[in-house]
């Protein structure tokens, strides 16, 4: 589809504030295949606002909770190793850390932020302060990428797991990782430590696990609802919800079906954020809002 504009963006992340507002990650169409910056907008009730432009891809970012200010936290990770972090009402304040080449994921579990990505690294840390927890997992790089964990959660510091390619689920126990067997070689993208007591991992081909380190994995996933790629899960109003790609699909504990979107135009899905007002997703120029009854598309006035 052609631009009318060199500010039109592309979304591929962002994070649920409440039922009308967010922080959204996006890239330039005209910078499509090689993307160079990541514009973080914020959308309120329809109004849209530039935060910054992050000079690094940016594929994850989280909410924090309030510290003892009572100001929340907004992180974004470049694959590159740009940590850009915004208190609520604040400045952004930007640390770099040892990406082997590419970061792809972060998750605050147990009060501290962790990452992963390439060449199976791991890093745990918060402010300047990192450190490697990826001994007996990383592989070195020589002239290509062989390995990747593309997604990492945990119940806590001593329950960690990691997703990547070849079907890899890795669990940390404070110690050190194990392998756990996935029963697929196919990659995976995402993982969700849920409510439920359950690890859910999703990934290529319609893959949808469930699981953790003790049961052992289940395969949950319908190929005749969607064979497509699992993009990203997130949970809200006891459901787990699954981007994939052109659908959205949830899951009830027992069944998978596709979810109705009734809303007018083109629909992506490629990632999910959840709080406790609304579930918000977003890909391509598409970005939606679901509270629980309806469901609002927000149209960004750069497109």
């Amino acid at each position: 589809m052609p631009r009318k504009r060199n500010t039109a963006l592309y979304f591929t992340g962002g994070i649920a504030l409440d039922a009308n507002s967010a922080i959204l990650c996006g890239h330039l169409y005209l910078e499509r295949d090689e993307p160079s910056v990541t514009r973080t907008m914020f959308v309120d009730d329809g109004e849209w606002f530039h935060l910054r432009d992050l000079p690094d891809v940016v594929y994850a970012s989280v909410r924090r909770p309030p510290s003892r200010d009572g100001r929340a936290v907004f992180c974004f990770l470049g694959r590159g190793g740009l940590l850009a972090e915004r208190p609520s009402g604040g400045e952004f304040r930007d640390t770099r850390l040892p990406a082997r080449p590419w970061l792809m994921d972060l998750r605050e579990i147990d009060g501290v932020l962790h990452a992963c990505g390439t060449q199976n690294q791991v890093l745990r840390g918060q402010g300047s302060d990192w450190q490697r927890i990826d001994q007996g997992i990383v592989q070195p790089l020589d002239d290509a990428v062989t390995a990747c964990l593309n997604a990492i959660d945990g119940f806590g510091g001593d329950e960690i797991y990691a997703v990547g390619d070849g079907g890899a689920i890795l669990h940390w126990d404070g110690r050190r990782w194990t392998p756990q067997p996935s029963g697929t070689d196919l990659p995976l993208y995402c993982v969700r430590c849920a409510a439920d007591g359950h690890v859910y991992a999703g990934g290529a081909g319609g893959v949808l696990l469930r699981g953790d380190r003790r049961g052992g994995w289940v395969e949950v996933g319908d190929r005749s609802v969607c064979a497509d790629v699992l993009e990203d899960l997130a949970e809200f109003d006891g459901r787990l919800y699954v981007a994939a790609v052109d659908r959205l699909l949830e899951f009830d504990g027992r069944k998978l079906r596709e979810t109705a979107v009734p809303v007018a135009g083109p629909l992506a899905f490629l990632a999910l954020d959840a709080c406790e007002q609304a579930l918000w997703t977003v890909g391509d120029d598409c970005v939606l809002r679901y509270d629980g009854r309806e469901w609002r598309r927000f149209a960004c006035p750069e497109n």
